[in-house]
């Protein structure tokens, strides 16, 4: 049997860290999705970070001793992480509170559309115009796809909620600022250091959140802690999420982005609809309407447009 060439094997080895990546990404809202009719947003959150935290000290200790400049840089992350951890995963999840599952999976999977539109915007990206109209058209699809709560009528369909979707677009919008901005500030940073710290920033933040929506009442605070605690859907979702959601699929993501070009890494984010469809129709009983399959589509025919590079014949 002939063996893979040295290329082949980093291509495939990529390709099964995004894999696994898929699988992990595409399964976390439908597994966090039951923990939230337990606690609420920011205490989920909390609870998640501090887990993460602790799963990844090893890998802050690794990283300590080699970072220079530590108070410049862990400053300039913290700075970063208040868009792409405490803001966008706040729109997030707020917009889950509201909206079905599958619905707020599919809204997230647009997500590399509004990157690309952010590195148009920010990064003075050039695009052509087959990539404008494949733009168009995922733009269109996700529209559809956000106002779906108002053309099926309100929340007449599997709790379809047009302020869930918004959030969740907002969380979209937020994420994309975020990775353009980390782009040019990351560019010599350790990935997963940068993660660690994120996690920090995210028990401190959201700590202060959680104490706020409780009006700082730390009685108040304790007694909601043990009452989540006491429900399954909370822990299976903050252990997921720390261990699977914030290290594994992290790291799965970055190295499976070494192997093959960034643009290629990207198109595994549309896979993800294989894994979170079935999984909210068993395991939430939710359902699939004609207008999602249709936005779905138009999306990834934009797409299909706008990743194609049309090269001319040479004569």
């Amino acid at each position: 049997m002939p063996k893979l060439g040295k290329m082949n094997q980093t291509r495939l080895r990529s390709y099964l860290y995004l894999g696994l990546n898929t699988i992990v990404w595409g399964t976390a809202l439908i597994i966090v999705k039951p923990a939230l009719s337990v606690t609420t947003p920011f205490r989920y959150l909390l609870y998640r970070f501090v887990f993460a935290a602790l799963f990844s000290l090893p890998i802050l200790l690794h990283y300590w001793s080699k970072i220079k400049n530590k108070k410049k840089i862990i400053t300039k992350i913290s700075l970063l992480e208040l868009i792409g951890t405490t803001l966008s995963l706040g729109l997030l999840y707020f917009g889950l509170n509201k909206t079905s599952a599958i619905e707020a999976s599919f809204i997230t999977t647009t997500t590399p559309i509004f990157i690309v539109l952010a590195g148009i915007l920010y990064l003075k990206e050039k695009e052509e115009k087959h990539e404008w109209f494949g733009l168009t058209l995922a733009f269109i699809g996700t529209a559809l796809l956000t106002a779906l709560p108002v053309i099926l009528n309100g929340n007449l369909f599997d709790g379809l909620s047009l302020d869930g979707n918004l959030l969740i677009i907002g969380q979209n919008i937020s994420i994309a600022i975020y990775y353009v901005l980390a782009k040019k500030h990351y560019k010599k940073l350790p990935k997963l250091f940068v993660a660690s710290i994120s996690f920090y920033v995210g028990i401190t933040t959201f700590l202060f959140l959680s104490l706020l929506e409780l009006n700082f009442s730390f009685s108040n605070f304790i007694a909601a802690i043990v009452n989540d605690f006491s429900s399954t859907s909370v822990w299976f979702a903050t252990l997921y999420m720390a261990m699977f959601g914030s290290i594994i699929g992290l790291t799965s993501y970055i190295k499976g982005q070494d192997g093959i070009e960034a643009s290629e890494a990207g198109l595994f984010t549309y896979l993800q609809p294989l894994i979170y469809v079935p999984l909210g129709i068993i395991l939430l009983g939710e359902h699939i309407h004609p207008l999602q399959i249709l936005s779905l589509i138009i999306i990834f025919t934009g797409v299909y447009f706008a990743e194609a590079r049309f090269k001319k014949k040479k004569r």
